[in-house]
């Protein structure tokens, strides 16, 4: 049930936009995202649920959304589209009722040090979280 709620994210985004799911790849093609976050909690009593038989019937989930581009432009860019695609949308999962994504800024634009580019420099990054509740059907 989970993967469903990530793959469903994940089909929000237009095929223009580069998407990378959990991991990169050893030699990404820039700028792209990387879709990622928790495992979510599940809970009973859900609109529809029965909170006394404590079936999991919601699922909160957080995900998360790393902009990566080669300069500012690029990562203004991907992050622009991104937000454009996933804020206050929602997805469609079989069997769940979900809620639109809520975005709010999880880490501000750094430089991954960790990586460099051929000819030298440094990517830079930042995260969104997309807090997502979905109830079931």
């Amino acid at each position: 049930m989970i993967k469903e709620h990530y793959d469903a994210v994940k089909a929000l985004l237009p095929g223009t936009v580069r998407v990378h799911m959990w991991s990169v790849p050893a030699d990404p093609v820039y700028p792209y995202v990387v879709l990622w976050g928790d495992l979510g909690e599940e809970s009973s009593g859900g609109p529809d649920g029965d909170s006394l038989r404590d079936v999991p019937d919601l699922l909160s989930l957080r995900i998360r959304a790393t902009y990566v581009g080669l300069n500012g432009d690029s990562l203004l860019i991907i992050a622009r589209n991104a937000r454009a695609a996933l804020s206050r949308k929602t997805p469609t999962i079989t069997g769940w009722r979900a809620s639109p994504l809520r975005q709010a800024v999880l880490m501000d634009v750094q430089t991954d040090t960790d990586v460099t580019l051929t000819g030298g420099g440094h990517p830079i990054y930042a995260v969104d979280e997309f807090s997502l509740i979905s109830h079931k059907l």
